[in-house]
């Protein structure tokens, strides 16, 4: 059973287990009130793309700090944008009793660098009921594997039997295997939280860093527009350039030329010379 834990659940388990309150601005979880439930930690960050970086270094030293067997980073992302924007992402499994802390503390850290926490997502799953339901089967699974030793130590079975009995057993082992990596996902989950760090590009969320952002993103825009300009240039500068040269050469040179030589054409054949109304025009009748 999967669920979203937001600030006003998050209120309710206080009155059950109280915690102390959270000045990160992320949903405060209090850790007696919720045993044998597994946490998956997001959040999301807008900062300035010049800070991304730096603050997506800071928490991956904070987790490498505690060690591989407390921290592991899962997964690590930077990508910038046409316009300049960054977006990153960093994503780590963390023991589940520092997990809270190691949150909050990155928020923290986020916000003594400018970033504004635009997001908090905690969802959990209830591993509790469904590792009560593992443990069934495997005690299940285990009696009958007991029961087919039983019968396949008889001697007086036939051949038949033994062979039905084989299979049964070769059925067994499977399921006990399969519940046993089951229960050890279910201990994993428990044992270690996922967490991830989401970065944006961004001012924050007051109308003054909104009116900045709209002129960061029309900068970019008129940024791509004289980009696509030069890109156009450059693919029809060459073909226009060479046309108009070609052009000038026959005004210039080909053209005087083209002329004086069909005027002695002319000349030598008896015919009038040409003009362009008597070439472009047809003759009236």
């Amino acid at each position: 059973m999967k669920w979203v834990v937001s600030s006003a659940i998050a209120l309710s388990l206080a009155g059950c287990s109280k915690a102390p309150e959270s000045s990160a601005g992320e949903p405060d979880i209090a850790g007696n009130s919720v045993a044998g439930v597994a946490f998956d930690y997001s959040y999301n960050l807008t900062l300035p793309s010049s800070r991304i970086s730096d603050l997506q270094e800071e928490h991956a030293r904070a987790c490498e700090r505690l060690g591989a067997t407390r921290c592991r980073i899962t997964g690590l992302r930077y990508t910038v944008g046409q316009q300049g924007d960054v977006s990153a992402n960093l994503s780590v499994k963390i023991a589940a009793p520092l997990a809270r802390a190691f949150g909050r503390a990155g928020v923290k850290q986020a916000q003594s660098v400018g970033a504004t926490l635009t997001g908090a997502d905690i969802s959990g799953t209830d591993v509790a009921t469904a590792a009560t339901a593992t443990a069934t089967e495997r005690t299940d699974v285990a009696a009958e594997r007991a029961r087919i030793d039983r019968e396949l130590a008889r001697v007086d079975l036939s051949p038949r039997e033994r062979t039905e009995l084989r299979q049964q057993q070769a059925v067994a082992q499977g399921q006990a295997t399969a519940a046993a990596a089951t229960a050890s996902e279910q201990r994993e989950s428990l044992a270690n939280t996922p967490m991830s760090f989401d970065y944006t590009t961004g001012r924050g969320t007051g109308l003054v860093d909104r009116l900045q952002d709209a002129g960061d993103t029309a900068l970019g825009s008129i940024g791509l527009t004289v980009t696509a300009l030069l890109w156009v240039l450059a693919a029809l500068g060459p073909p226009l350039l060479v046309i108009l040269l070609v052009f000038l050469v026959w005004r210039r040179w080909i053209q005087r030329w083209w002329t004086e030589l069909m005027a002695r054409i002319d000349r030598r054949t008896g015919r009038p010379l040409a003009t362009a109304h008597d070439t472009s025009s047809p003759a009236l009748r």
